[in-house]
């Protein structure tokens, strides 16, 4: 009992750290950056000569955004698990389903990115020589993000077997 709620506790840790990560990842505009300015990120388009201006990428937006709702449920309901005895078993599971898809969705915004950064008309306004425009810390910290939660994703699977299988053992 003790460590199960100790599992949940530092499954549910690691995925707020990971909330963290895309927390500030979606909301900083450095996914793409050529080193002189030019900063493309899921909400806006800064230069240094013009500023900043709105430009939203729907498709790598929404996807981070709902992974970032699903992650947050996914802790919520893990917590709530480790304190509530009757319903953990469900609680417990809903949470590994949560954090499940909340990983497909991040992994899935940040590897949709990677056509941006072979666009030429993102590098077309760049210093750069090529027509690759390299990836930034916003888009390091989805990838690190997505790694946290495969951690904690583990974590809180290796407990959800443990409760169903003493379920399953207590009814027999």
């Amino acid at each position: 009992m003790v460590s199960r709620r100790i599992l949940l506790f530092a499954g549910s840790g690691i995925a707020s750290f990971a909330l963290l990560l895309i927390i500030i990842s979606v909301g900083t505009p450095n996914w793409l950056d050529d080193g002189s300015g030019y900063q493309v990120g899921l909400f806006k388009t800064c230069t240094s000569s013009l500023g900043c201006s709105t430009n939203n990428r729907v498709t790598q937006g929404g996807l981070s955004v709902f992974g970032l709702l699903l992650l947050f449920f996914g802790i919520v309901t893990a917590i709530a698990g480790a304190f509530v005895e009757n319903m953990s078993r469900y609680l417990i599971l809903a949470s590994v389903g949560f954090l499940f898809f909340s990983s497909m969705f991040i992994m899935s915004a940040y590897a949709t990115w990677g056509v941006y950064s072979r666009d030429s008309s993102y590098s077309a306004g760049t210093t750069l020589s090529s027509s690759c425009v390299p990836m930034s810390w916003s888009y390091n910290l989805a990838v690190a993000s997505h790694f946290f939660l495969l951690i904690a994703l583990t974590l809180i699977a290796m407990v959800f077997g443990e409760v169903f299988l003493q379920g399953r053992n207590d009814s027999s």
